[in-house]
């Protein structure tokens, strides 16, 4: 097969790893609902995509189809997500500067190296893109509509979580209340007046039920107080996800990386045996100077 059919074939897996991952994100964060599989299934396929840009980067040498799909692949992002395209632009942008900056990277450690070691010479290119690709998946998570949820969203603090607080407290709220109760279990309407009660539905929103205790009245008091202080500091969720959103995949990536790298040299190694790519051994002339 022709070199340039080979060239072809690589550039247009480019395009169709990275469209699947767009779909995938588009799925994540705007239908969700994943099952197991679901994360599974796109977990492979940024992994098939990754190893995809190593052999492209490596092996493609003309920049024209190796820049040309992965400028396509940019393109067809926008079919998946148009609702910030001033920001998805910007990050694009970045996103193409990392493709080739990580490109020239793999082509300046190759060329340097006497014995090919291909994890050297991805590993000086793949981290930078996994970065600017990392903080384009994080802007796409801030925009999304899951996430405009927790703006809106009231702050609940799990049952389990305040039992296992209030316990070591018990005794202190008990001797507070002047030996009135001997412990939280005891129903709230018998400690609270009818004006209290009327005061805590009217002020507060809090309904003490009839068979309601202590515990469950400091419970429903938290919560409420809780989301009372965040009000003002709900505008700062999002930004505030998108960042452990950003950390969290960056963290991933420091072990996606070392797999793709590994599985890339084995595909590497697959499609040598295919006769589909070759080592070839070059003599260089390199200048030297001497006394």
């Amino acid at each position: 097969m022709p070199k340039l059919y080979k060239e072809i074939i690589l550039g247009f897996a480019v395009i169709l790893f990275g469209v699947f991952c767009w779909y995938f994100l588009r799925y994540v964060f705007y239908i969700g609902n994943l099952t197991t599989g679901c994360w599974i299934a796109g977990g492979i396929l940024f992994i098939l995509w990754g190893i995809v840009l190593c052999l492209a980067m490596l092996l493609i040498r003309d920049k024209r189809i190796l820049f040309g799909s992965f400028l396509i692949t940019i393109l067809l992002f926008g079919l998946f997500f148009n609702n910030e395209p001033f920001y998805y632009l910007v990050c694009l942008i970045i996103l193409f500067v990392a493709f080739v900056s990580a490109n020239d990277r793999i082509r300046r450690e190759e060329n340097v190296q006497v014995n090919l070691n291909f994890w050297r010479i991805w590993k000086r290119g793949l981290p930078i893109f996994m970065t600017a690709l990392i903080l384009l998946i994080s802007v796409v998570y801030y925009f999304s509509p899951h996430i405009e949820k927790f703006q809106h969203k009231q702050i609940t603090v799990p049952r389990k979580f305040f039992n296992t607080i209030i316990a070591p407290l018990e005794g202190v709220i008990i001797s507070r209340l002047e030996g009135q109760i001997k412990d939280l279990d005891v129903e709230a309407s018998k400690i609270l007046t009818p004006q209290q009660i009327a005061d805590l539905k009217q002020k507060y929103g809090i309904e003490i039920q009839k068979n309601e205790t202590i515990k469950d009245f400091l419970y429903a008091l938290i919560n409420y107080q809780l989301n009372n202080v965040s009000d003002p500091y709900k505008q700062f969720i999002p930004i505030g996800l998108a960042i452990a959103m950003f950390l969290g995949l960056k963290f991933i990536s420091l072990f996606y990386v070392a797999f793709v790298i590994l599985f890339s040299w084995l595909v590497l190694r697959i499609l040598i045996l295919l006769k589909f790519a070759r080592i070839e051994t070059e003599t260089r002339e390199v200048e030297t100077i001497k006394l």
